[in-house]
């Protein structure tokens, strides 16, 4: 709420003004104040009314006036705005005017998506939520019939149920995506833009299943890749308060893209092994760019007894994740009984690129990883991050970068039913960014399902 007093507004109703005070507001409403009992009765609609903010007079048009029992010496007033639906909450906090459009036109706009939708994927989007409702009422009236069995019966008649007729669906639900692929995989940009945005409509009662997909297209975060959706495929447990739930949240953690993610981890840890064992004896700094939770730090000191000239710097632009990290190294630090060193940098791909002087704010290192960044990357902004990163490098250092490939079989999935849209490459796209990098050495490799490779760089001795 706003401090009492502090906006002034201006009432006009059949050619009078009254002045009045605003004294509070909710998300669409303010609260007024007025000197004295007015002369016209209440609730009544004024012709106009302006406040003024920051030296500037807004005009929030004709508004509906009730009276508050406040108890206060002065009548008080709610004023409804009756011309605009305008958040008065932006505006009193941010000074941003913010009008919705409660109109049908962008309702129509949505609604003429449909048009650009081919006949054929209109048919299977059908055909696919007409099998998936009579695969949900299934499992669920096997819920319902188990509802009142004690707790481990449950457990047991689910596990049951998730062993046979769990696997049946899961097959009936892969053969589905395969054609799902088929059906897009010749689709331009904006034909998977159109064909997604329809699809994800016809299957969302299904998506608002499964933990994992909501998280995906909700994107709380503000991207799909969140340290908590790390944390689901790390853990790769099924979740759900129903038998059908738990097969759809299962579903994503399971394909090769989700083994991909967890091999990258141990990939990635056993790198690092490598690396302190190289620098037994001497000091040893190794950054982690958009570092995530950092659980990979735990998995390659399960051996380690003391780490004194290791140097760890983590940095991510989303502040959650690094707190996910500081719990991790702190759980750490009590498990192995010494302390780590640790620099988190909260920072953003645009001001690596922004800052001057990257070596001198950040350091240089001997070995820089980072596995699930350049996917979100354009190719100019990915050429320009792997340069900046490259800077960074010791004589001799090492960097590996990840992407994912573009054979990667999950990719329609992962684009229409999780709206987790990233840059696939290739082999020659990814040895493009290095150009003009004086590289002494370079190599792509893969992890084990091939859906993900790996591009190492070794900055030259001297």
């Amino acid at each position: 709420m706003i401090a009492e007093g502090s906006i002034i507004g201006v009432l006009r109703s059949n050619g009078s003004v009254t002045t009045v005070q605003v004294y509070g507001h909710t998300r669409y409403s303010l609260q007024i104040r007025l000197a004295k009992v007015p002369s016209f009765a209440v609730p009544f609609v004024a012709d106009g009314f302006v406040i003024e903010l920051d030296g500037k007079k807004i005009e929030l048009g004709r508004c509906r006036m009730l009276p508050i029992e406040s108890g206060a010496s002065a009548p008080e007033y709610r004023v409804l705005l009756l011309d605009e639906t305008i958040d008065v909450g932006d505006l009193i906090g941010k000074g941003r005017l913010t009008v919705y459009d409660t109109g049908l036109f962008n309702l129509q706009l949505i609604l003429n998506q449909k048009e650009k939708v081919s006949h054929r994927f209109k048919e299977y989007s059908a055909n696919l939520t007409f099998e998936l409702n009579v695969y949900k009422q299934f499992f669920d009236d096997l819920d319902r019939k188990f509802r009142k069995e004690p707790g481990p019966v449950q457990d047991h008649l689910h596990q049951m149920i998730l062993d046979r007729e769990g696997i049946a669906f899961t097959e009936f639900f892969e053969d589905k995506v395969r054609e799902l692929d088929e059906q897009t995989k010749n689709f331009s940009k904006d034909e998977n833009e159109a064909h997604g945005f329809f699809f994800r409509r016809q299957v969302w009662d299904f998506i608002l299943q499964s933990a994992f997909m909501l998280r995906t297209n909700l994107k709380p975060r503000g991207y799909a890749g969140d340290y908590e959706m790390m944390r689901m495929v790390y853990e790769n447990q099924p979740f759900g308060k129903t038998i059908f739930s738990r097969l759809l949240h299962s579903y994503p953690l399971r394909i090769p893209a989700a083994d991909a993610v967890r091999n990258r981890r141990k990939m990635i840890s056993d790198e690092i092994r490598d690396e302190m064992y190289r620098h037994y004896d001497s000091e040893f700094r190794i950054m982690s760019v958009a570092c995530g939770p950092a659980e990979e730090i735990g998995d390659a000191f399960e051996e380690v007894t003391e780490m004194e000239n290791v140097h760890f710097t983590l940095l991510d632009q989303d502040m959650e994740a690094l707190r996910m990290a500081m719990d991790n190294v702190e759980r750490l630090e009590k498990e192995k009984g010494f302390s780590i060193n640790v620099n988190y940098i909260n920072d953003s791909v645009r001001s690596m690129l922004r800052i001057r002087n990257l070596a001198k704010e950040w350091g240089h290192f001997d070995f820089i990883y980072s596995m699930g960044l350049f996917d979100y990357l354009t190719p100019p902004v990915a050429k320009a991050v792997l340069a900046r990163l490259f800077e960074l490098l010791r004589p001799g250092g090492r960097l590996i970068v990840g992407n994912f490939h573009v054979r990667n079989p999950d990719k329609a999935f992962m684009e229409y039913w999780l709206d987790w849209v990233l840059y696939h490459r290739t082999e020659e796209e990814m040895l493009a960014l290095t150009e003009n990098l004086p590289a002494h050495y370079n190599r792509i490799f893969f992890e084990g399902t091939g859906c993900q490779m790996f591009m190492e760089l070794r900055a030259p001795d001297r």
